[in-house]
């Protein structure tokens, strides 16, 4: 029980001593650099426990990777084929360079990771994505059906609206709606849906039809910058896009 005692209070004037250091070191954790990220100067990248992904708006490139409690360690690099602008392509290329087969110390201040190499000079600058509040007029991008994932261009002008008193309006292929809300936590439960009963070519009314059911099926969401995911069970059934 003693020797219990005096590990606690060695580690206690350890994480004391860490908090006068600008690098928190108490708090550098492998679990800290999982999730999405920002990387300065162009591009994304995202990490779990085992796996990683960068794009640069084109293609994206994933491998393997170890996250120790200061180390990353990247796996060869492989890509999607997708044939990309210039900018974007030369921004790939730069990034698979950077990332394949590295190997990169790394710090974390707040919303901010650096990534170094050996000799402790600074390679990559990673910010924390900036996402968008639920409370936002959002554009339909997709939905999911029975068949899968669909697009189409009666979405054109297709949306929701959350406000702050817990409503939300919704514009569909055919009809506008309203209802409510309510969130706890990523827990979303819409209420009380109902549309205008105009009439529509068929074409619209299926797709009214389509939004309308899964927007009565989701219970949870999910923001990363600016996509809004309606999901149910953790399946996306609707992807949005913020509104300019």
């Amino acid at each position: 029980m003693q020797k219990f005692i005096l590990i606690f209070i060695l580690f206690g004037l350890t994480c004391l001593a860490c908090s006068n250091d600008s690098s928190d070191c108490c708090n550098a954790l492998p679990e800290d650099i999982y999730g999405h990220w920002d990387i300065e100067g162009g591009g994304t990248l995202f990490f779990d426990e085992e796996n990683f992904s960068a794009s640069a708006g084109c293609n994206t490139l994933f491998g393997s990777i170890t996250v120790e409690e200061e180390t990353l360690v990247f796996s060869m690099i492989a890509s999607t084929l997708i044939g990309c602008p210039e900018e974007e392509g030369n921004r790939e290329q730069e990034l698979a360079k950077l990332l394949d087969s590295a190997i990169f110390l790394y710090e974390i201040k707040e919303d901010t990771a650096y990534l170094l190499d050996a000799e402790e000079n600074l390679i990559i600058t990673l910010k924390r994505p900036e996402n968008a509040a639920l409370i936002n007029q959002w554009k339909l991008s997709s939905i999911r059906v029975e068949n899968g994932v669909t697009s189409s261009i009666l979405d054109e002008n297709t949306g929701l609206t959350f406000f702050a008193d817990n409503t939300l309006s919704v514009q569909s292929a055919c009809n506008s709606g309203q209802g409510s809300y309510s969130v706890q936590d990523k827990t979303l439960n819409i209420q009380e849906l109902f549309f205008t009963e105009m009439g529509c070519e068929q074409e619209r009314m299926t797709r009214e039809q389509e939004l309308s059911q899964a927007l009565t099926q989701v219970n949870s969401y999910s923001i990363l910058r600016k996509t809004l995911h309606l999901e149910k069970d953790g399946e996306v059934y609707l992807t949005l896009h913020l509104s300019e």
